[in-house]
């Protein structure tokens, strides 16, 4: 898999156990030191620039690192190793500390400058996906495997102000919308955006991205394969989400369906309470992308088949919005770079839960239901 975080003067794209940081002028490798018996499938599972930009913070699949960087140099400040291995990390709002989701459900948190800081904030009954601190800083979320999104008050995390409850699958990502902080907004395993108020654990709108997929092959496909693992699907999920502000009313919305080929762009507006969202014109790519990230009013888009990252930026100009290229960034150029992802479908697999221990138990139970209804 591959990572990417974005600030005002840097573009960092991961790669296996490497980071290659660009400024606009020039490009800084920084290579992550391996660990005795974990460097053949370990990668870089997670990357994130503190606000102020700084800092770079990475997290490692297999030795379970967590390393803090100071930038531009990549001067590590932090190299320690996580009790379980983890999912996400996120600055807080101050940028003094760091929170890790790992995967057995527990949400950390380390001092940026002190390795011996690490204290257990909450803990899910479920993989955790996604976490952030809200703007405000007075609220952790944190987002599972389970579909839930937990609500919890900081720093006292043991009271849970609420629960967002509504998707059918996993929850991926979680992103405070920009230009209403108010609300969250949240992608799943089961091709829906959702918009909550957080702080009342309340649905305020949908957006179902699966439906804008147009091409019945892909979602036939995604249904087979997802069959064979004993697992009942019936939309693509979202793999990539990006969100950034396009006035006090407005925020723009990309989105990345598994395997389609074109990037979903939306807009999201309010006004008196009131939720109202427009799809827009599709960006087509050559490929589905590796990563996916919005700065501003910028969009980047990484494929690691070649290596290159498509800038964009976001026009609005007598109320319509429209994508112009901007540039091209060919990243890992001429370094050796040995590490061969595994298949997308690998990943999202994990991530769904079956509700049979027995693959042939679910497919003859299918085949049960499937003859009732031709009857």
């Amino acid at each position: 898999m591959n990572c990417i975080a974005v600030s005002d003067n840097c573009l960092a794209i991961s790669k296996g156990l490497h980071i290659d940081c660009y400024n606009s002028s020039q490009h800084n490798f920084f290579n992550v030191p391996g660990k005795n018996g974990s460097q053949e499938n370990d990668h870089i599972a997670d990357i994130v620039i503190s606000s102020d930009g700084k800092n770079l913070a990475l997290i490692t699949s297999v030795s379970k690192q967590l390393i803090i960087c100071s930038l531009p140099g990549f001067e590590t400040t932090i190299n320690l190793n996580l009790p379980r291995s983890a999912s996400k990390i996120r600055f807080t709002v101050d940028n003094s500390q760091i929170l890790v989701a790992d995967k057995s459900g527990d949400v950390l948190i380390y001092d940026v400058s002190n390795e011996s800081s690490g204290t257990k904030l909450l803990g899910h009954l479920s993989l955790l996906l996604d976490v952030l601190q809200t703007n405000d800083g007075k609220y952790i979320l944190s987002s599972d495997r389970d579909e839930k999104i937990r609500v919890s008050c900081y720093p006292k995390t043991y009271n849970i102000e609420t629960y967002c409850l509504g998707h059918k699958e996993f929850v991926s990502h979680i992103e405070i919308l920009p230009h209403n902080e108010k609300y969250l907004t949240s992608a799943s395993g089961d091709g829906t955006i959702k918009c909550w108020d957080y702080v009342k654990g309340t649905l305020c709108h949908t957006i179902n991205a699966s439906l804008d997929v147009k091409d019945d092959a892909l979602k036939e496909n995604f249904t087979k394969i997802m069959d064979e693992e004993g697992v009942e699907v019936t939309t693509l999920p979202i793999v990539h989400y990006t969100v950034t502000a396009l006035n006090e009313d407005t925020s723009v919305l990309a989105v990345a369906v598994h395997s389609y080929n074109k990037l979903l762009i939306y807009t999201i507006e309010t006004r008196n309470m009131q939720f109202n969202h427009k799809k827009q014109e599709d960006i087509m790519l050559e490929r589905f992308p590796s990563a996916v990230k919005f700065h501003k009013k910028s969009l980047f888009v990484y494929d690691d088949a070649d290596k290159t990252v498509s800038v964009f930026k976001v026009v609005c100009a007598e109320s319509k919005l429209t994508f112009e290229f901007d540039k091209k960034i060919t990243m890992f150029d001429n370094v050796n770079v040995n590490f061969e992802p595994k298949p997308s479908i690998d990943a999202i697999k994990v991530l769904y839960k079956r509700k049979f221990d027995n693959v042939q138990e679910y497919q003859e139970r299918k085949k049960q239901r499937l003859e009732k209804a031709s009857v």
